[in-house]
């Protein structure tokens, strides 16, 4: 454990020997691989609690990259008075590839809290009306999205990486998401969490041709997990220390070539993982770069199109992730669709959640930059809570 982290617990040792409860943590810290189950039984052996306590924390101390699995475990038993005894001012972390890197000062990242600890609270505001019609767009080209079946989500969570850092807070996005795309209403989600780059590439191609998704709207696709930049892609990895799937690989896999049964459709393609090493480090005077034309080609079906492809953070780059909350990218991408789903087509909310990542800065310095590319993708409302049905506007929910 880092030297400033084992001050703090030397610091408040009374505090924590007289209100910790280390019994809950046993379980929590054993998941996380910061103890096997023989070294738990070994620290608790005694009959003397008290004594099994202080070798605890004296124990917990000799572990590398031990205060963060330490903290979110305290969150996760809902010991909340002794993260903010450890945290007056809280911690959050980005998430950082840790292979190749064990240094835990490197791994933390401090910032103020400015928010809740608590997690995201999912209220949607539902749509009233259909926005995908000329009345609304004008020239501009929209995708209809109004079927009772409005689309598929796949969401991989990688988290719990062999032999690696557990990727703290990384639960709270998953259920963010899946409470999300329940709420929204009309989603089915198809969800995997700590698989293998191969099992990734397999369970991809079989979401992508499911010989059902002719029946939905959408298609929605959230991964995430370490990542990295390799010759100007980006890579995801398994749960396996050397493994990976690229970027360009999931297009492949899309594309109106391999991908028949999505034709046409819009295709949302969304990647929280870091793209490089760099903290993103703000300057005093920014340059925007000015838009690209393109040529609309619209007689041919061209081998990649109805593509938006969302990146947590630019190449290059680490993107950051709560303790409490879950990572920034995700947190934010949540409270936007919930908050403004209803009004806005998707490439104005994603406009949005970098909107709101422009506001967040760690004690460090540093900052996250969202990205995201369209690939001949059109205007898509997502009509949360209604749908067409008998030639009239009907509701997911009651209430």
């Amino acid at each position: 454990m880092n030297a400033d982290f084992k001050n703090l617990i030397i610091k408040n040792f009374v505090e924590l020997m007289q209100n910790c409860d280390v019994d809950k943590l046993k379980e929590p810290l054993i998941r996380r691989k910061l103890f096997t189950p023989q070294e738990i039984d070994k620290i608790f052996q005694s009959k003397d609690d008290r004594h099994n306590k202080r070798l605890f924390f004296f124990e917990i101390q000799e572990k590398p990259n031990a205060f963060s699995s330490l903290v979110d475990a305290l969150h996760e038993t809902s010991q909340t008075d002794i993260i903010h005894l450890l945290i007056p001012r809280g911690v959050k972390v980005f998430n950082n590839p840790v292979w190749n890197n064990n240094d835990e000062q490197s791994y933390l990242a401090y910032v103020p809290v400015n928010s809740s600890s608590t997690a995201l609270d999912i209220k949607i505001r539902y749509s009233t009306d259909f926005m995908d019609t000329p009345e609304y767009n004008g020239a501009i080209e929209f995708y209809s999205s109004k079927s009772k079946k409005r689309g598929r989500a796949l969401i991989i969570n990688n988290y719990d990486f062999e032999g690696d850092e557990y990727r703290n807070g990384a639960e709270v996005d998953d259920k963010n998401l899946r409470e999300l795309f329940n709420r929204l209403g009309g989603w089915d989600v198809d969800h995997h969490c700590n698989i293998t780059a191969a099992q990734m590439g397999e369970v991809i191609k079989k979401f992508a041709n499911n010989k059902t998704n002719i029946l939905y709207d959408i298609c929605f696709v959230i991964i995430m997990s370490h990542g990295a930049k390799m010759d100007n892609d980006t890579i995801i990895h398994g749960i396996k220390r050397a493994d990976y799937i690229s970027v360009s690989e999931i297009h492949k896999i899309f594309s109106n070539e391999q991908c028949i049964h999505w034709a046409s459709k819009p295709k949302i393609l969304t990647f929280s993982v870091c793209r490089g090493q760099d903290l993103h480090l703000p300057v005093i005077q920014r340059t925007e770069s000015d838009s690209l034309q393109r040529t609309n080609t619209a007689h041919l079906r061209r081998a990649e199109e109805d593509t938006l492809t969302c990146y947590s953070t630019i190449s290059g780059y680490k993107a950051h992730r709560d303790f409490y909350r879950g990572s920034w990218y995700i947190q934010l991408l949540c409270q936007t669709f919930m908050n403004h789903a209803c009004e806005y087509p998707v490439d104005t909310l994603m406009m949005k959640v970098d909107q709101g990542l422009k506001l967040i800065e760690s004690e460090k310095g540093s900052v996250q930059t969202a990205e995201y590319t369209n690939r001949g993708f059109k205007r898509l409302y997502l009509h949360p809570g209604i749908y067409f049905e008998d030639n009239q506007i009907k509701r997911y929910f009651d209430n």
